[in-house]
């Protein structure tokens, strides 16, 4: 059998190429926690407001593990309510509490799609806890992750575009507009409006649609479009995760405008 030899200069090739990957996962690492740092989520207000919704959350997990576990009532349905609870409880705890949340959502998630595989609320709820441990679970996480909630809300966007408030958009878009861009991850501003001015005309109604769309819309200098789109947080009556997220939104959307003015 004939020796397989390597063209010259193909293992010199070899290494600049690995090296060329180690330095871009490297400069992930380094600015990922800056982009993360964007992201319009008030601590202070959530830690002062979120108690009562967080016990209330606590309570309502329970009774629905003990329902499952016991085999009483839909199972499809308990699924489904512990993945969108855990992932409340991602949102509204903090620190070290937040990713254990997520993940556990996430299983729930994986449990409902393997009875129900073709499960569009089962897809979202995968994606957005998904996309909670790629947030707080470091860049290296969320690297390997977003490739594959991307896929998710793609799918999810294609069916029920509606759902959860134009949920699906709504996170695409919060994603293309946060994560670095290409190469160091998906990042791309340009598919971000899209999906961004997709949810606010899908449900008008929704204070974050407005408010990533407000802020994207500063962040390009569109100064004009970004102050008509927060002045409509402050109008908009719904939120796809607690009753005080309109608050919440709201607040973000006034602190944006007042740095337009500075």
């Amino acid at each position: 059998m004939q020796e397989l030899r390597l063209a010259p200069g193909t293992s010199g090739l070899r290494l600049f190429l690995r090296r060329l990957l180690l330095l871009l996962f490297l400069l992930l690492l380094a600015f990922w926690p800056l982009e993360s740092r964007a992201l319009l989520r008030d601590a202070d207000f959530i830690r002062q407001t979120s108690p009562p919704y967080v016990a209330q959350a606590l309570k309502e997990l329970k009774t629905c593990e003990q329902h499952l576990q016991q085999g009483r009532g839909n199972r499809e349905q308990i699924l489904l309510r512990l993945s969108q609870l855990c992932y409340l409880l991602g949102e509204l705890t903090e620190g070290g509490q937040r990713l254990p949340y997520y993940e556990k959502g996430r299983d729930y998630a994986e449990r409902l799609l393997e009875e129900k595989p073709h499960s569009v609320k089962g897809l979202y709820w995968l994606a957005q806890n998904l996309c909670g441990v790629a947030e707080v679970g470091g860049a290296g996480r969320a690297l390997t992750l977003l490739p594959d909630i991307v896929e998710l809300l793609e799918e999810v966007a294609a069916r029920d575009p509606a759902y959860d408030q134009a949920g699906a958009h709504r996170a695409l878009g919060s994603i293309y507009y946060q994560a670095p861009d290409w190469p160091l991850s998906v990042g791309d501003r340009q598919k971000a409006l899209h999906h961004l001015r997709l949810a606010v005309k899908i449900a008008p109604e929704n204070s974050t649609n407005h408010l990533l769309l407000g802020d994207l819309l500063l962040r390009l200098g569109k100064k004009k479009e970004a102050r008509a789109e927060l002045a409509r947080v402050l109008s908009s009556r719904r939120h796809s995760v607690w009753p005080l997220g309109v608050e919440h939104d709201r607040r973000e959307a006034r602190r944006l405008l007042a740095q337009m003015q500075d």
